[in-house]
């Protein structure tokens, strides 16, 4: 499924969960409605990072550049969360010393993860393979819920309601993208490395079938817009 239509899928998506959990339109200009409308479009996108001829590859960075960057990201991230529970139990005072201590911290971390993904799960990054399925969506979950937990605290109010719409959005993005592309040919493997496959053969990727449906999602969303500004 390309871009476009994967984009409309789970606008509809997130649409279709605010109508029938009867949270009105205008939450969307809140910092939690801005949070689940950002996390939605980036959890769209996350699935094909490893794809070399997908829009983010072509439009953003290469896939490669792309997974050579997500090391260091999830080591800030868990360097970040490490740092904020060792901070508070340790002697540090100035900015010098914690800054060092951080540093410290996210090099120990990015060897480790560097080690772990060039070994163990490189291999793991094919197209449609571990990214296309609930494992990849469990893993990423997994590591959102560490930086959230420690950093708590840590958060402005506003910042908290943000992150909690992101959350929320990243999730529905990510299980949108992966139905919508069990619809194509190619399918997924929603239990990843299990080999069992879902795939409901509608449509071939970018076919005219695809793009009858990415009007018909269009238009879907109009009109699904349109009632709830008007109800």
């Amino acid at each position: 499924m390309i871009y476009k239509t994967h984009i409309s899928l789970n606008m509809l998506l997130l649409q279709a969960i605010l109508r029938i959990s009867n949270i009105p339109i205008q939450e969307i200009l809140t910092p939690w409605g801005l949070g689940i409308s950002v996390g939605t479009l980036v959890g769209t996108f996350i699935p094909d990072i490893d794809a070399p001829k997908s829009e983010i590859s072509k439009r953003i960075l290469p896939a490669k550049t792309l997974l050579n960057m997500l090391i260091p990201l999830l080591s800030f991230i868990l360097s970040f969360s490490l740092f904020t529970f060792l901070d508070l139990k340790s002697t540090l005072n100035t900015i010098a010393q914690k800054s060092i201590f951080f540093l410290l911290i996210f090099i120990g971390v990015l060897l480790i993860l560097n080690l772990i993904f060039n070994s163990l799960l490189k291999p793991l990054f094919e197209h449609r393979g571990l990214l296309h399925s609930l494992t990849g969506l469990t893993f990423l979950n997994i590591l959102l819920s560490i930086f959230y937990i420690n950093n708590l605290k840590n958060l402005p109010l506003n910042l908290s309601y943000f992150y909690n719409g992101f959350y929320t959005g990243i999730n529905i993005g990510y299980l949108g993208h992966i139905i919508g592309d069990s619809f194509t040919y190619q399918g997924i493997r929603p239990f990843y490395p299990v080999k069992w496959k879902i795939s409901l053969r509608i449509f071939r990727t970018n076919s005219l079938q695809e793009k009858v449906l990415f009007y018909t999602l269009s238009l879907a969303n109009l009109i699904l817009l349109l009632q709830n500004i008007l109800q």
